[in-house]
This record gives C-alpha cells, structure tokens and sequence, in this order.
C-alpha cells in the first residue's frame, strides 16, 4: 500500500508563498506547476485522503461514506465520499477528499466539439491563442487517457452497439486515464494495471485509477508542496501587507466559527470545485471583498441526465465486481468504454452525447429490491408478448433471489447523457449554507430531447425505460448532475464575469479589468458555457493554461523533468510517499495571438477516436 501524501492540519505553517483551496484537477495542476516554479506550496482540502483498499466495499460502508446536504443541514459525516447537495430545483453529486471527483467519476477523457470555443461566452484571448491547445497536450502527458483494448468484448459496449443502431449511429471508443498496464504514471506513482471489475465509480481499490492525487498532487508533492486533508477554507480577504490571509476550520468541527484559523500567503489559488469555489467567494464577498455581481451565476448542469434501461432482452453485465469479484461474470470493464456521438448538429449546442456506464460493487446488494419496484411504479417499455413478459419477469425474480449478478439487474443498462442546457443557474449563501436556484431548469427543452434519446435506447434492446428515481415528479422532480459548472465564469470584464482568461477574480471595486492581484480561480467554476461533453479534461487544459499565463506573470519558470535529488530527499510529503517526480515534458511553443476566427482550433479539437474496432 502506498505511503499517504497528506499532513495534518497541526503542521500548517502560518505562511506560504501559494496557497492551493482543494485538490481535483484544476487545484491538482495548480499545485503542481507552482512547486515546480520552486514555490511554497500548501494545498488545503476538506475531504480525507484515499489510499486503494479505503473504499467501500458494500452498502453498508457505502452508506457510512455518504453525506447529504442540503437547506436545512446534513446527514452523514462531513469528510464522507460521496457528497450529494440536495436542492429545490437540482442535486448535485461529487466526492469529498483528497483528489475530489477524480476518486469516484468515469474517467472520460473527451474533448468538447471544437465549436464550444467560438461561443463568444469565452474571452477573446481563449478563443485567439494557442495556449489552450498547449493546455490540452500537458493535460493529456498528464493523465495519459487511453481507450481499453478489450471494450469491444465488454457486454456493456455490445448492448450500447445495438441501442446506437437505434440512430443508425456507429459507437466511439472512449479514452480514459486508467493504467491498463502496471507501472509507474506520468508524476512517477506506480499503479496497478486495471482488473477490469466496473468499480471506478465507487473508488477504485486496486489501484489503477489515475486520480488527480496520484497525478497532480503527488508531483506537486515531489517538488515540496505540503498536502493537509480535513481543512475547509471558509473565505478570503487582503491582509496588511497586500498579501491574502485565508480563513479556515477543521472540515469536521461542529462550529467552524469557532475553531477558525488563518494561514497568508502571497497568491490564492481557489480550486475547491465549482460549488467549493463560488461559496468562498460569496462568503468572501459577505465580508467585503469587492468581487463582480456575477459570482454564483450562469451555474450549469452541463446538460447532465442519468437513467437506466432495466432488464434488456440481452446481457449488459453492468453491475461492478470489485476485487477480489463478488461474483463470476465476464470482465465488467470499465466504469464507461463507448459513447453514441451525436455531437455534429448544425447548431453545435443541439448536440448530445451518451454513454453507459457500470454502476459500483458496492450497491450491487440494493439493486434488485430498489429496481424492480421503481421499474413497476415508473418505467416505461415497449408493448411485449406474452412470452416476452414471462420472461421479463423470470428476470426479475432471478435478480430479487439470486443477486444482481443474475436477471434482471444484470441485464440492465446505465446510461449517462450529456447536452448543452441553459447555463442559467444561480447559486447564493442562505444561512450559510450554498443553494442552488434553478428556475424551470428540470423543464428546459434539451432534457427532454434526452430523455426521448434514452428512452429510443432502452426500447431498442427491449428494456423498460427508468428515470433517475429523484427526477420522478412524486420525488420532487429534481435533476442531478455530476457534471457541475460555472458561478465564478470567465469573462472581458467585471462586467460580464467573475474571472478573466487568466482565471484572476476581477476587483469590481476598481472597475473594468482591474483584478485582485494575486487571487485566482481554477476549476470548472471558471467555465462560462455548457460542454455538451464531460469536462474534466477540459477543466484540466484550462487550468493548465492559466498556470502557463501565471508563471510568465510573475517572470517565473515552470520546471520540466524531474525534482532534483536534494528537492526529494528534503520533501517530507515526497519522501514519505515514496513518489519519483515527473519525467520530462517538452511543450508545445506558445505562438502570437491570432486575431481572427481559429479553424484550425476546431478541427484540432474535432478529432475523435476511430470507432470501436469490431464493437
């Protein structure tokens, strides 16, 4: 088992030159480009950090490592995994601890439809330069996405074959960052190879998982940065020498007001997500703070549905195994390996994208009994025979005696969709507490058109169509997303946003373009506009950007290749996790501005993977 990289909050010092708020993957980069420019380097994050074999493994853990919050408090520890947010009008899903989401999300490495960046919601300079492009190859040196030599045998993938033909539409192969090989990754932290058992989405226990912290952190380690979990920042302001001080608790406190702590430092990195970002910044902002009357706003859902397809007529093998398996099945695969692209509309925010996708081992125990009822109650299918429907309920039955590795369960198919919807979400503090304000947001045109897509799927292999149980309308009707963007969005001016290109919080005191020095914004709460596709590597490549643009800033060198031998062995956090700093990286050369639209830019980003070879 690898060393843990994190400190406790006892050995914060009161002052470091950065200070990094949280550890996903736009803190993650920032953490690690800024040791590398030889900066004192402290990363703050709420959560707790995860080692392989500290993840759930049944529903009774998985619901020790669950949180809800909402309006009217919590239930759940406050540094447990899964982190819901419940709203009036959406949910969001994410993971607390250190790595963030990259601990429990899919892994997709895809890019957005080169259009996305032509939509003039992005300042000029991201849709003139090349750093974005720069930004999107060290993203990838970085995570090193691949696609799965074996998703053509995955039944999964078979089963989402079939539903694409529904759309006359081929599949398309999906990079990942997961180690399909044992060895070392790109920041040197050996992983082991992927076992193929469908638990991504849950924790991944053997190891293979590429996260942020065994990534970005991890090199941010090997170049000095100190790493302290169970700390949740709660604003920032300037101190007396025109520096930042940092207002924080213990994550866990019961009161956080009255166990608050300071730490200064010259530049403030927030990266604590898109709902840990705008809450600082509106807590912040309560304080006094001069930030733009944009802060919370333009939140977006990323167009994000989840649904299902229960008990297909065919083999899906969906359910995760975990290692050592649960059951005796086929390769899981993955927690997704193939999309059905229907991304190349004339109007680029028409597109959609869907992919299945494995739901963890963890729950496998739940399914039967919680699907077969909400599949009565809810679903939707097809007219059947007869025969068909005795089958169906064989099915059924199987599942509910056996398990969900049999039936049923096991022939029911996940799908994950994606969309552009109307990025016109609001997020505010209310008794201090973050909620998200979405008016008609579940209503908007673009979730029904999912929803007749899903739907068009599920019949196609002869499955009962079943919403996400929370957006059935004697649940609220609420919709959940995973893919949560914006409230702090880029934008000329404090005028029109709450960050420039740069990702610096303009200083709406000062007017125009006049930013708070030395206090940034670096996670997908930056993103002015829906992707139309899952974000984390778009996040990453922003992020890398902005860290390029910070570095020539401050006149300083981003360091390429390896820690020196005295930097390793005089890092607590690198020595104690026994990690080899990155290899080297030769970038991309930065080139002038160009003033006019980018084609090539498009097209760059237009490239997709060939489809899946036989699948």
């Amino acid at each position: 088992m690898k060393a843990r990289l994190s400190q406790p909050a006892t050995n914060l010092k009161s002052h470091y030159d950065v200070v990094v708020v949280g550890s996903g993957y736009g803190a993650g980069v920032a953490a690690s480009r800024l040791a590398r420019c030889g900066r004192k380097v402290a990363v703050l994050e709420r959560g707790r950090e995860f080692l392989p074999g500290d993840f759930p493994e049944n529903a009774m853990q998985a619901g020790a490592e669950t949180q809800v919050s909402g309006p009217h408090g919590r239930v759940g520890s406050s540094t447990a995994l899964f982190d819901v947010r419940t709203g009036k009008d959406i949910h969001v899903m994410m993971a607390c601890g250190l790595g963030g989401t990259s601990l429990i999300n899919a892994n997709v490495c895809l890019a957005p439809d080169g259009r996305v960046f032509q939509d003039t919601a992005w300042p000029a300079p991201v849709r003139e330069d090349r750093l974005l492009a720069e930004g999107f190859v060290r993203a990838r040196h970085m995570l090193r996405p691949e696609v799965s030599r074996n998703a053509q045998s995955y039944e999964k993938v078979r089963a989402l074959k079939l539903a694409a033909s529904a759309f006359e539409r081929p599949i398309s192969p999906i990079p990942l960052h997961v180690a399909f090989e044992s060895g070392p990754n790109a920041a040197g932290v050996h992983q082991e190879a992927c076992k193929e058992c469908g638990d991504c989405c849950g924790g991944c226990n053997v190891g293979a998982k590429t996260t942020v912290a065994s990534t970005y952190i991890a090199d941010a380690a090997s170049f000095g940065a100190e790493v302290f979990t169970n700390v949740r920042v709660l604003s920032v302001s300037k101190d007396e020498r025109g520096g930042w001080r940092v207002s924080a608790a213990p994550t866990d406190a019961d009161d956080p007001r009255g166990h608050k702590y300071f730490v200064a430092a010259e530049i403030v990195v927030l990266g604590a997500g898109t709902l840990g970002s705008t809450e600082i910044l509106l807590r912040s902002k309560a304080e006094g703070l001069a930030v733009s009357h944009w802060v919370g706003s333009r939140f977006t859902s990323n167009g994000d549905a989840i649904a299902l397809a229960y008990n297909n007529d065919v083999e899906v093998n969906g359910i995760g195994v975990g290692d050592p398996p649960k059951a005796r099945v086929q390769p899981v695969g993955q927690a997704v390996n193939a999309l059905i692209d229907m991304r190349g509309t004339k109007d680029v925010r028409d597109g959609l994208a869907m992919c299945e996708c494995a739901l963890p081992s963890a729950f496998a125990s739940v399914l039967p009994a919680m699907l077969a009822p909400g599949a009565a109650v809810f679903g939707e299918h097809e007219p059947r025979s007869l025969a068909d429907n005795l089958e169906a309920i064989e099915r059924a039955t199987d599942s509910l005696v056996k398990g969900a590795y049999q039936g049923a369960v096991h022939n029911t198919q996940t799908f994950l969709a994606v969309g552009h919807d109307a990025g016109n979400g609001v997020m505010r503090l209310e008794n201090d507490r973050l909620a998200i304000a979405w008016t008609n947001g579940p209503q908007q045109a673009v979730f029904q058109r999912i929803e007749d897509m899903i739907k068009t799927a599920a019949h196609a292999t002869g499955g009962t169509y079943m919403r996400n149980p929370v957006s059935e309308k004697v649940l609220g009707g609420n919709l959940m997303t995973v893919h949560p963007l914006g409230g702090c969005t880029m934008g000329e001016t404090s005028a029109t946003g709450v960050v420039n290109h740069k990702g610096q919080v303009f200083d709406a005191g000062a007017g125009g373009s006049a930013v708070h020095e030395g206090l940034y914004v670096c996670d997908g709460a930056v993103i002015p506009c829906p992707l139309g596709i899952h974000p984390l590597l778009t996040i990453t490549a922003v992020a890398e950007r902005a860290m390029l643009l910070l570095a020539r800033d401050y006149g300083w060198e981003i360091r390429e290749g390896v820690a020196s031998a005295r930097t390793a062995e005089t890092t607590p956090a690198a020595a104690a996790a026994n990690v080899a700093p990155s290899p080297a990286f030769v970038p991309v050369p930065a080139q002038e501005p160009e003033k006019k639209s980018l084609p090539w830019f498009a097209r760059w980003l237009r490239r997709s993977p060939q489809t899946v070879e036989g699948a």
